[in-house]
């Protein structure tokens, strides 16, 4: 049997990188060598990439040694050795927004998860807060500060944070996954301190109410053959001494408990599952996707929505699908079957343009 041609993009210039290098460590281990040739791609903090020729057998080691070069040297050499799907593994900013599938798109390969498009708005929490609110799908109230009133405006924003979200409030950078600068803001004061510090993510922050309730989060896979997707079982999230699912309770093992499937109840799961679809369908998700929500009482609601889940040891979508019974290479498979149908589609779209 023909082997299919995967290179592993990690890395990048993120905050995320570590967790990045992480997942896409895992997603080369797991590639079952006797359907896949592999070569890992590392995308350095600085934006250089290295790539090994070929596809060597230690696919997750390969790189180690190379040194970084220019981006254009990996890129041709993709190209050369005519990978025939990018598995992404890159989380946050030019990875999970929409850039590198961008880039892809221009090269005419392969690659896993969301389009442009969908990859930029679900990277973006206030643009998806915005897209579910005129799709119905319940979420938290929020407002968006912007730096360039921050500078003149900065008491006037304060009070109305306090009058339309409240205090205690999250404070989230626009723009950045795996909880990172995400801070609980207990006053008026603390807020004002924090915001002045949580500009060095981005231009725009956004103030989020907080809602006590139980933290879930549901995974969406698209189906090969281009059937409906289905929602997998949702997760139960405890952080173990901290208040919320903080970057270090996310992704340091034994730091929070989770517990797949959720202890919600039939009818809840159903409903969980559902706004986890429609949050999917909205922000027009492609391939997999990872909504968080917050149940109070019978009363979920969605926080965001990641398009390339974590994939690491910790990492809930392997956790989730395992409960659903496909163990991780099978997952990968899945997940690339769909990446390789999706661009035959777009590319017989664009033949009847």
């Amino acid at each position: 049997m023909k082997k299919t041609r995967i290179a592993v993009v990690m890395g990048g210039r993120t905050a995320e990188h570590e967790i990045s290098l992480a997942s896409g460590a895992m997603v080369c281990a797991n590639l079952d060598r006797r359907r896949y040739l592999v070569k890992p791609v590392v995308i350095s903090r600085d934006g250089r990439w290295r790539a090994p020729r070929g596809y060597p057998a230690a696919a997750p080691r390969a790189a180690a040694g190379l040194r970084y070069g220019a981006a254009g040297d990996a890129i041709t050499r993709l190209v050369r050795d005519r990978v025939d799907c990018v598995f992404i593994a890159m989380h946050g900013p030019y990875g999970e927004d929409g850039t590198i599938q961008g880039l892809l798109e221009m090269l005419d390969i392969p690659y896993t998860g969301s389009d442009v498009c969908a990859s930029a708005l679900a990277m973006d929490k206030i643009k998806a807060k915005e897209i579910y609110r005129a799709h119905g799908i319940p979420t938290p109230a929020f407002c968006v500060i912007e730096a360039r009133d921050w500078r003149t405006r900065r008491v006037e924003i304060v009070r109305g944070v306090g009058r339309r979200v409240g205090f205690p409030c999250f404070l989230k950078p626009a723009r950045l996954g795996s909880s990172v600068g995400v801070r609980r803001c207990r006053s008026a004061d603390e807020f004002a301190r924090r915001a002045s510090s949580s500009f060095r993510y981005g231009d725009r922050l956004l103030a989020e109410k907080l809602v006590d309730g139980i933290e879930l989060t549901c995974a969406v896979l698209d189906t090969p053959g281009g059937r409906p997707p289905i929602a997998l079982p949702p997760t139960e999230i405890f952080p173990r001494d901290r208040a919320y699912f903080d970057y270090s309770a996310k992704y340091t093992p034994g730091m929070s408990v989770e517990i797949t499937p959720a202890r919600i109840g039939a009818a809840m799961t159903a409903r969980v599952q559902r706004l986890a679809l429609r949050a999917h369908a909205a922000l027009g998700c492609s391939g997999m996707s990872r909504t968080d929500m917050i149940v109070r009482g019978r009363t979920p609601a969605v926080l965001e929505t990641n398009t390339i889940p974590g994939m690491t040891r910790t990492s809930l979508l392997p956790q989730a699908a395992r409960a659903a019974g496909l163990d991780f290479p099978r997952l990968l498979d899945r997940v690339i079957a769909v990446a390789i149908e999706g661009h035959r589609r777009r590319r017989r779209h664009a033949r009847a343009r």
